[in-house]
């Protein structure tokens, strides 16, 4: 077994079994995703879940926040041109770039589903920024607003393969499932593919994916799941199971990237 260092938000814990720190800003009192840069040392991102202004937080290891020497009245890092609809989890691609999950859908009614994509900024540097896209997409199995079989929330994304994927909270019984991007267009609503299910006994909350270890963990209410993947397939190993005792509902899991 590989050893992996995993950093795991709930609610306002950061903690494993046991807690590693602490947000020491008031501002985030919700956080709702979590990830770390794979630009700057030592800084994660995080942004509070539904009702909070557009805006995300860097923190480093320790829970403190991270802003600009100069900025008296910090805020938060503001993107004035979004909007925070039930923002649930937060990526990073290879290629610079910061992807928000503006997918919350308790009711599963919504029908402007949408990934904010911006280019990830220095956080000690400036204090507001712009996204570059808005992603707009649909599931391409659904086809009522709201459904029967309410299975279609989601609070998990990550990056892996050159492309987003997202997996379903669901709220109705049935396998999680996991939905890829193959397309970002800015401009036409994007359809997911479906291309993996798999059989949680818990809702699904989080996921970041290692491109080191090649390792995919996905959260639960009281669990972190790791899945060896084999090429493309990320459920196609028995995963490991690590039970996380103790905890509030967890809300974010990411790979620290050192070990």
């Amino acid at each position: 077994m590989r050893t992996l260092f995993i950093l795991v938000i709930a609610l306002n814990l950061l903690s494993a079994s046991e807690p590693y720190a602490r947000f020491d800003s008031e501002m985030i009192d919700e956080s709702s995703g979590f990830v770390k840069s794979r630009q700057y040392e030592d800084v994660y991102w995080t942004h509070n879940d539904s009702g909070d202004d557009p805006r995300i937080f860097a923190v480093d290891r320790s829970g403190a926040l991270i802003s600009p020497d100069w900025a008296k009245r910090y805020a938060g890092l503001r993107i004035p041109d979004a909007v925070n609809i039930d923002w649930e989890a937060i990526a990073i691609d290879d290629r610079g770039h910061i992807a928000i999950g503006a997918f919350g859908n308790n009711g599963n009614a919504r029908q402007d589903l949408a990934l904010y994509i911006l280019t990830e900024p220095n956080p000690r540097a400036i204090t507001k920024t712009r996204t570059l896209k808005q992603i707009r997409f649909r599931y391409p199995d659904q086809d009522a607003f709201p459904p029967k079989l309410r299975n279609y929330d989601a609070e998990a994304l990550f990056f892996a393969n050159g492309k987003y994927h997202i997996i379903s909270k669901n709220r109705s019984e049935g396998p999680a499932k996991l939905y890829t991007f193959d397309n970002l267009d800015p401009i036409e609503i994007n359809t997911l593919r479906l291309a993996e299910t798999f059989e949680f006994d818990e809702k699904v909350t989080g996921a970041d994916y290692s491109e080191e270890h090649q390792a995919l963990a996905v959260l639960t209410y009281t669990s972190a799941w790791i899945f060896h993947s084999e090429g493309s397939r990320f459920f196609s190993a028995d995963p490991i199971r690590i039970s996380l005792e103790n905890t509030k509902q967890c809300e974010a899991i990411a790979f620290d990237g050192d070990k």
